[in-house]
Parts: structure tokens; sequence; C-alpha cells
């Protein structure tokens, strides 16, 4: 089975060919991530309000799995925070670090949503 290319911030912001738009600037950028962050943090609370409704008994592996999301979530906001007074040299590696970061968040809340969609009812 391949796997699917996430779209990152940077592929999202990229302008079309021809436009000549301004890049973003790292306060806006940074902006985004923290959207982004606070966007994960609200589908979360979501299933974690699923999985309490449900009434099933058996979530304590998927709890554990949604608490360590919510933990790698709090520690990329406090980095996404210190991402601006990052120096121009250290910055893309910064930044790529980021990335790289929320598509690993992104895809353990996918995994996290299709093994409870195999538990939970419709």
């Amino acid at each position: 089975m391949a796997k699917k290319k996430r779209t990152t911030i940077a592929d999202a912001a990229a302008c079309p060919e021809g436009l000549n738009m301004p890049r973003p600037t790292r306060e806006e950028h940074t902006a985004t991530v923290l959207q982004q962050i606070a966007a994960f943090e609200e589908r979360l609370e979501g299933l974690e309000t699923d999985m309490e409704s449900s009434g099933w008994d058996d979530i304590g592996d998927y709890r554990g799995r949604l608490d360590d999301l919510r933990a790698r979530l709090k520690a990329l906001s406090s980095r996404a925070e210190e991402l601006e007074a990052v120096s121009d040299k250290a910055w893309p590696a910064a930044n790529k670090e980021m990335e790289e970061s929320l598509v690993d968040v992104a895809e353990g809340i996918d995994d996290l949503v299709a093994g409870l969609s195999l538990v939970l009812p419709e």
C-alpha cells in the first residue's frame, strides 16, 4: 500500500507560478503553525468525547495514545512559540523539524481515528 504524501504548511503556503506573492513572515508562519496545533487539539477533544460517551469499557490503550498525542502537541506549541526567535541560519532546520513533527502528529491522530473507528459505534 503506497503511503499518501501529506500536505505540509510549506506546501500549502507555496505560491502558484507567476503570482510573485510575498512569502509569509515568521510571525505569520508561526501563527499558522499554532492554528494547526489548535485544530489538532480540537480534534483530540472530539475524539475524547466520543470515547467517553461510547460506554466502551476497554479504552485504556486509546486513552494512552490520545494522552501521548496531547503531550506531543503541548511540546510543539512551546517550540512553535520559539520559532520567531530562531536565527536566520538555524531557521530552515528548525522549520523543517517543526513541519516533520506536525506531519508525525497528524499521522498519529489519523491512526487513532482509524483504530477507534473499529471499536466505537457510528
